[in-house]
């Protein structure tokens, strides 16, 4: 690689990194080809990516940036997983295929904001709920209000046809428990 690939494949890099809300260093050694493609796909369902780097050009590339916490876990045969979308999503997905694959390893992970999660971090991310769950959770809570105010608004007039109901039964006589 010349100076101009580097420089290249440093800014791509870079590029791909802005706006992630969530990045995970992985290696990858071990793993099949076919298990390669099947994490990319896996990542692919919840909005993330996954992609090779060079160690050195990762270091430069991250240098000088929110992801600085990562350069000392730039070692080995490494592989970086992002999202600018669902961070718990790609933290599922990551667990869930280092679950059936043990030499897949998660090595470090960093949030917004320079927090640096080891894979214990990584794993308590993968248990929150993704955005589609939160988004259903949020508009529940959202829809309960107006359905308990029109059930609030409408107890009186039941209460006071239960209480016509009831005085109607007893001047006719009925049985009030039937």
């Amino acid at each position: 690689m010349n100076r101009q690939e580097k420089a290249e494949e440093i800014q791509r890099i870079q590029e791909l990194l802005d706006g992630a809300q969530l990045v995970v260093l992985t290696e990858y050694s071990g793993l099949a080809v076919s298990e390669m493609v099947e994490l990319r796909q896996e990542l692919r369902k919840v909005t993330g990516r996954y992609r090779i780097v060079k160690n050195t050009l990762a270091k430069l590339a991250t240098k000088d940036s929110d992801f600085g916490g990562l350069d000392k876990h730039f070692k080995g045969p490494i592989a970086m997983a992002f999202t600018t979308e669902d961070p718990a999503g790609v933290a599922k997905a990551l667990m869930a295929f280092k679950k059936t694959h043990p030499k897949f390893k998660v090595t470090a992970g960093l949030l917004p904001g320079g927090s640096v999660l080891g894979e214990n971090g990584v794993e308590a991310l993968s248990t929150l709920p993704g955005k589609d769950q939160l988004r259903a959770m949020l508009l529940g809570t959202l829809a309960g209000v107006p359905r308990n105010f029109v059930s609030l608004m409408a107890a009186p007039a039941r209460n006071f046809v239960g209480v016509l109901e009831a005085r109607r039964r007893q001047l006719s006589g009925e049985d009030a428990a039937a």
